[in-house]
């Protein structure tokens, strides 16, 4: 059971792919699409080539637990992106997301799949908590 994780950004998104088993991912690529149509179609493109049951959006929550422009971007691309696919579309917070994945990276270098694989493995790691919990 793969699922893709997708880390929006404004000129790129990076995607990465956990493992069939759902426990570990891997950095899968990065788009460069500005138009957010073009972008839900790619994304949902790359989860039906690559065989994932579920695609989670990393969320851009602020600090402050508010909604700001960023936010709402991200909002209206997931919109987009569940009338582009069947698959069911999770969001999960990506704060601080970005910021690991520049750790031991060049300066310069493009870590936007590397970020998108943060956001997905603290997705996958919290749905193996959920699961691991006894049925009361």
């Amino acid at each position: 059971m793969r699922t893709l994780g997708v880390d929006v950004g404004g000129a790129r998104t990076g995607l990465a792919l956990s493992d069939p088993l759902g426990i570990t991912c891997r950095p899968l690529g990065i788009l460069k699409l500005k138009d957010r149509q073009e972008l839900a179609a790619a994304v949902a493109d790359v989860a039906e080539r690559e065989d994932a049951s579920a695609i989670v959006v990393g969320l851009p929550r602020p600090l402050s637990g508010r909604e700001n422009q960023q936010m709402r971007t991200v909002v209206a691309f997931i919109d987009r992106l569940r009338s582009a696919t069947a698959r069911p579309v999770f969001t999960w917070d990506e704060r601080f997301t970005s910021k690991l994945a520049k750790q031991n990276r060049r300066p310069g270098e493009l870590v936007d799949d590397v970020a998108a694989c943060h956001l997905l493995q603290g997705y996958l790691d919290h749905a193996a908590l959920v699961r691991s919990r006894p049925s009361e």
